[in-house]
């Protein structure tokens, strides 16, 4: 059976100090069909050229918003959800670090689940 495909939703907004141990943390997953779609909201910092180093590596990392302040991070990952083209998505905080297995351990949540109910993981 072929593993559906998951977007990572990221917000980011002035997070240098975290973003790229969060970012390698994802990288590490068990789980590898995943896309990180970034919006930034305007950092002030180096969090856009941190995520964009990473994304020149690893073609799955897109920034798909910079130089828009959406003006918090609730009304950032509402933007994201309109980039995601994915059967199922997940939201990522830019200071969280991920366990190796977290991906996996939700899609298959969800796939036990069923597709003839609407579900949530976390």
């Amino acid at each position: 059976m072929p593993t559906p495909t998951v977007d990572i939703l990221m917000a980011t907004y002035n997070g240098e100090r975290y973003v790229a141990e969060q970012i390698e943390s994802i990288q590490r997953q068990t789980y590898q069909d995943w896309r990180l779609l970034v919006s930034d909201d305007c950092s002030t910092d180096q969090t856009l050229a941190i995520v964009k180093s990473y994304a020149v590596k690893d073609p799955r990392i897109s920034v798909v918003s910079e130089g828009v302040r959406h003006g918090g991070a609730k009304e950032n990952f509402f933007s994201l959800m309109g980039y995601s083209t994915a059967p199922y998505f997940m939201f990522c905080d830019q200071d969280d670090v991920w366990l190796p297995e977290k991906i996996e351990t939700e899609v298959m949540a969800l796939v036990d689940a069923g597709s003839t109910v609407p579900a949530a993981v976390y």
